[in-house]
């Protein structure tokens, strides 16, 4: 699927088990609209915290925050749902994939 699809945000979330909420901000596109940004919250199992994913459909990008640390990933091309165990976002050029696993795990690999 691609981040942009109209349920790819709705059909993250459920897998993570995390709750989906509007950003307090969007992002411009030009003078009279804007595209929604997404906060996804979940529980850590792995790490003993929140993290919060940061969604950005119309930029293709996403942001994970979990404590002091911070991932992103930009221009994704894809992402793949594995359900009981992760979401995958890659990027073709460069190569890249950002996994989200339903225990809260997040690993980053360019």
């Amino acid at each position: 699927m691609l981040l942009t699809d109209p349920n790819a945000v709705e059909a993250i979330a459920e897998l993570l088990g995390a709750k989906v909420e509007r950003a307090p901000f969007q992002m411009p596109q030009g003078e009279s609209s804007s595209a929604p940004v997404y906060h996804l919250r979940m529980r850590s199992d792995e790490l003993g915290c929140e993290l919060l994913l940061t969604v950005w459909p119309s930029q293709s990008r996403v942001d994970v925050r979990a404590g002091k640390s911070y991932w992103v990933l930009k221009e994704i091309t894809s992402v793949e749902l594995y359900p009981g165990t992760e979401v995958l976002f890659r990027r073709e050029e460069p190569a890249a994939f950002l996994f989200v696993s339903v225990k809260g795990l997040v690993a980053l690999v360019s």
